[in-house]
């Protein structure tokens, strides 16, 4: 028993009916067919056009053309798969995965998958970590050009300007030179003496040891 995807063209019972958006071309007459799944994707009711290559081309974004295009007619019996952006009728754009294939009487086929909020999603996260990581990165830094100032007595913005010229003559990033000194400052855990006497009225009779009894009693 067989059963008919929507071209008319027969499969065996143990294979659905194809359900993702499919384009077949017969390269010898230069004929398309799409399937409704595939007339969606590209924005149109169906008939709405005649298909021809120069209209599937068109909605392929220029700068994706002939890499598609060259993957989809050279594909061979084993399937290839390719990314393309793709302007429906409407224009919006798709990111689109095709996996494209010769069949034996040398038609060829691809099977169209949008990605398009994968690929935005990704995107999404991949900025938000970026984000982060500048966000930590500036705090480091503003961390060490503290240290700088108070180490040398010099202005904040002096203080960054001796990262920045460190950064510049080692060839490293300033946010590595500022790891460093942070982290030299916070491991070595020596009391400066002069520097605290004068910070003291600031802090109004609070000290570190108050600051540490109240971690260990969960900010109680």
């Amino acid at each position: 028993m067989s059963t008919t995807i929507r071209d008319d063209r027969p499969v065996g019972h143990d294979v659905p009916a194809a359900r993702a958006p499919r384009l077949r071309h017969v390269p010898g007459d230069g004929s398309w067919w799409w399937s409704p799944e595939c007339w969606a994707l590209f924005g149109f009711d169906e008939g709405d056009v005649v298909l021809t290559t120069e209209v599937v081309l068109a909605h392929v974004a220029p700068g994706d053309r002939d890499r598609w295009w060259a993957t989809f007619t050279g594909a061979t019996e084993h399937p290839v798969q390719t990314r393309f952006r793709l302007r429906d009728a409407h224009g919006e754009v798709h990111q689109v995965v095709a996996v494209c294939r010769r069949a034996a009487d040398g038609t060829l086929e691809a099977d169209l998958v949008d990605v398009t909020r994968l690929v935005a999603a990704e995107g999404s996260r991949l900025a938000t970590t970026q984000i982060a990581a500048s966000a930590a990165s500036r705090a480091t830094i503003e961390q060490a050009k503290g240290l700088l100032a108070a180490t040398f007595g010099v202005s904040p913005e002096t203080g960054f300007a001796l990262l920045r010229e460190a950064s510049m003559r080692s060839n490293v990033s300033l946010r590595t030179i500022a790891e460093g000194i942070v982290r030299h400052v916070v491991d070595r855990r020596v009391r400066v003496e002069s520097l605290a006497a004068g910070l003291e009225p600031f802090l109004l009779g609070v000290g570190p040891d108050d600051v540490l009894d109240d971690d260990r009693r969960g900010g109680v």
